[in-house]
Formats: C-alpha cells, sequence, structure tokens
C-alpha cells in the first residue's frame, strides 16, 4: 500500500523500521560506553554544544566518545522525525505501527531530555548520588520504552488484522515485560556501582554488598543478579514449555526463541559477574537486555494478534 503523500509502501517501511531498531540499540550502546568509560563530562556541562563548539577543539578521548554519542543523537533525532511523518501517512488511526511511530518520537525527546539532565546536572562520571540513581532508572526504563516502541512499529509494520484483546484470563502474560523493566533498572544500578567501586576480590565484593557500611550503591548491586535467575531464569522455563505446546506454529517458534534468548541473557550475566564485569561485557550484558526486551514484545503482540490461548 502507497499512500498519496508518500511513496514508500508498507513492507519498505518494515524495513526501514527494522533498520531503525539496531540503530537505536547502536545509539543506546554507545551512551552505555560513554558512561562506562567515565566520558560523560567529555563535552563538559554544555549541552547539546560540546564545550561550547559544534565541532570540538579536543586532544582528550573523552571528548570524542562524548562528541561521536551526540552527533548520533542527533542523526537519530532526524531519522525519527522522518519514521514517525512516514508511518503516520501510512496507517490509519488505531492501527498499531502509528501508535508505535507516535510513541518512538515521544520516547526519542525524553531520551534527549534525560541525556541533557545528566550532563547538565552533573550526574556523570564519578557522581554517586541517590539522584543519579534515580535519574539513570528512569533512562533505562526510557530506552526500552524507545526500543520497545521501534520493535511494534517493525512486527506490526506490514499486518492488517486488529490486535486482539485478551480475555480476562489471559491477561496475566501482559505483565511479563514488567519483569525485564525490573531487571533492567537493577541492571542500571549494578553497572553503575561496578564502575563506581570495582573489585577483583568476588569474596570480599559479595562481603561488601550486605555490609551495612558499604555505600547504598554497593548494597544494591546484589539485587540485580538475583532477580536475574529468578525472574529471568522462571521466564525462561515458562517459553520453553509454551514452545512444546503452543498451536501456531509461528508462536512456538518465537516462544523457543525467547526462552533460549533468556537463557543465553543469564549464563553471559552470570559470567560478566565472575569475571568481574570488564567493560566490554557490560556493553554486551546491555546488548543481551534489549534483546530479550525486543523479542519478548514482538512475543506479547504475535500472541494477542493470534489469539493464542494462553494457559498458565
Amino acid at each position: 500500500m502507497v499512500t498519496p503523500e508518500t511513496t514508500m509502501t508498507r513492507p519498505q517501511f518494515q524495513k526501514f523500521a527494522f533498520g531503525l531498531l539496531i540503530y537505536t540499540l547502536l545509539v543506546i550502546l554507545w551512551g552505555a560506553w560513554v558512561r562506562i568509560s567515565h566520558s560523560g563530562d567529555g563535552c563538559g556541562d554544555t549541552w547539546p554544544l560540546c564545550n561550547g563548539q559544534l565541532i570540538p577543539e579536543a586532544e582528550q578521548g573523552k571528548t570524542w566518545v562524548e562528541y561521536t554519542h551526540r552527533l548520533m543523537s542527533g542523526i537519530y533525532g532526524f531519522v525519527v522525525i522522518y519514521f514517525w511523518w512516514v508511518g503516520k501517512k501510512l496507517y490509519p488511526s488505531g492501527h498499531l505501527a502509528k501508535r508505535a511511530v507516535i510513541a518512538t518520537l515521544v520516547f526519542m525527546v525524553t531520551e534527549a531530555l534525560l541525556g541533557a539532565k545528566l550532563v547538565l546536572f552533573g550526574l556523570v562520571t564519578d557522581n554517586d548520588t541517590p539522584y543519579r540513581a534515580f535519574v539513570m532508572a528512569l533512562h533505562q526504563l526510557n530506552s526500552f520504552m524507545l526500543t520497545g516502541a521501534v520493535a511494534l512499529a517493525f512486527a506490526a509494520a506490514n499486518f492488517d488484522r486488529t490486535v486482539a484483546q485478551p480475555a480476562r484470563q489471559q491477561k496475566y502474560y501482559l505483565y511479563f515485560p514488567w519483569i525485564l523493566v525490573v531487571l533492567g533498572i537493577t541492571g542500571a544500578w549494578a553497572s553503575l556501582s561496578n564502575s563506581l567501586f570495582p573489585t577483583n576480590d568476588l569474596l570480599q565484593a559479595w562481603a561488601d554488598d550486605f555490609s551495612s557500611n558499604s555505600h547504598f550503591l554497593v548494597r544494591l548491586r546484589v539485587v540485580h543478579p538475583v532477580l536475574a535467575i529468578l525472574g529471568a531464569g522462571g521466564l525462561a522455563l515458562y517459553f520453553w514449555i509454551k514452545g512444546q505446546t503452543a498451536d501456531h506454529l509461528l508462536m512456538q517458534r518465537r516462544s523457543l526463541q525467547m526462552s533460549l534468548t533468556l537463557i543465553a541473557g543469564v549464563i553471559f550475566g552470570i559470567a560478566t559477574l565472575l569475571l568481574h564485569a570488564p567493560l566490554w561485557m557490560k556493553v554486551v550484558h546491555l546488548a543481551f537486555a534489549h534483546t530479550m526486551w525486543v523479542f519478548l514484545l514482538q512475543w506479547v503482540f504475535f500472541a494477542r494478534t493470534f489469539k493464542e490461548e494462553l494457559k498458565s
């Protein structure tokens, strides 16, 4: 379908959405590298300019790390605006793809504002205040909403059927994404804690986690691996069973995909913990988190679309 206002077809828009999803993940992962490498103050306390300049003159590597992220984010903003404009023209009111492109635009704006807040309020590098932890939780939540909106636009782009409303007894699975949201937020705190308070002794780190004299971020970091094993592990078991029992072939494949991705994410997370969270593993771990999030939202979309009878 091509509307009079745009020459892009729905299959082409779906490819566009997939490309935007990949770029969204790259921007988020590079933003994580800015934090992990302590480059958040590389452009000083000015935003969106870098040290008050459009193109900075600097010899410090962290300046170019931060500047690259701002440049990627600026390009991303223009692409999202075009994405929203095309989606608005292609789809009728009420279509999930149209709602998703609107959500993408909104969360892109809030993501930029949260990033600016981190810089302008000095919530970068060695800042270990509760306020930074709170804003980072919001940042993680918003980044999930952003990738989720693009992922749903991709899933619904070439789909004409109305998404089915689940029966009352089936609504429980709509809460599954919130399990990953909680894991994402606690994971952001754990990553921040490991960056600010690194350790090379696993036993000492565990002792510090439960010491009343430790910084609050150190005491918080143990929450993430515990919840990840319980939450993600439980979901992996559920989806594995669902992959064997679902009536629809697509739901079988999606369920097995979801289960294997969760299992891989938990294993990689444990390895990251045992190896004292090297920088590259933190970035890959975050990539796993967003991949699991995208797959789960798409699973929920297809489960509702095909009116799959989900049994607890």
